[in-house]
């Protein structure tokens, strides 16, 4: 009996130990990749659509005093809608796949918001991919406690129509498929960059 427990034990062991090195294995390949900034689409702002907009003066009056309004108002909320394109350069000599991931955004130090991207993406060696990523949140939630000049800041900096360049960061914890069931990986990946006025 006791041979039969260790024998369990050892392939147990075994099996654990083959699963923790396809997952170093895969995040290793995913470090390796290139991480680059593409672009923000779908930007809005407290429901006003900021896509082509490239100075404050081009919204539309009404738009702006109800936006104004939203961000001194004591309630309510301050949406902020986007869609984080990031150019992937798989620089391994392997195949790279993505079967989701988690993420923390961060603005200027401060944590904005984490979610989940639930996509599948396959990059072969030396390829190139877009991975657009989803964000939506309160950003008067988000800083409650912070000054409406410091939300004003922020906000429009990171939409580019602020006087100082927003800086961005997105932490990204890839999961892969190991043995048909998704494995997250050990540590987050950090990706930075800078976004400067329009």
């Amino acid at each position: 009996m006791k041979k039969i427990v260790a024998l369990v034990g050892i392939v147990i062991f075994s099996f654990s130990c083959d699963v923790a090195k396809q997952v170093a294995g895969a995040y290793a390949l995913f470090t390796q990749c290139k991480y680059i900034f593409d672009s923000i689409t779908g930007l809005s702002l407290g429901g006003i659509n900021l896509q082509n907009i490239n100075n404050i003066s081009s919204i539309n009056p009404l738009a702006l005093a109800n936006l104004l309004t939203a961000f001194s108002s004591p309630s309510g909320s301050l949406p902020l809608d986007f869609t984080l394109n990031l150019d992937v350069t798989n620089t391994g000599d392997q195949t790279v796949m993505l079967n989701g991931a988690n993420y923390i955004l961060e603005i200027d130090g401060l944590e904005m918001t984490k979610g989940l991207l639930n996509q599948q993406l396959k990059i072969e060696s030396g390829k190139k991919a877009k991975m657009p990523i989803s964000m939506a949140f309160d950003l008067k939630k988000v800083m409650s406690g912070k000054s409406v000049d410091a939300m004003k800041n922020l906000a429009f900096n990171f939409v580019g129509l602020g006087d100082a360049s927003s800086n961005v960061s997105l932490k990204f914890k890839p999961s892969f498929l190991v043995n048909e069931k998704p494995v997250a990986a050990p540590d987050y990946i950090p990706i930075s960059f800078t976004l400067n006025k329009k």
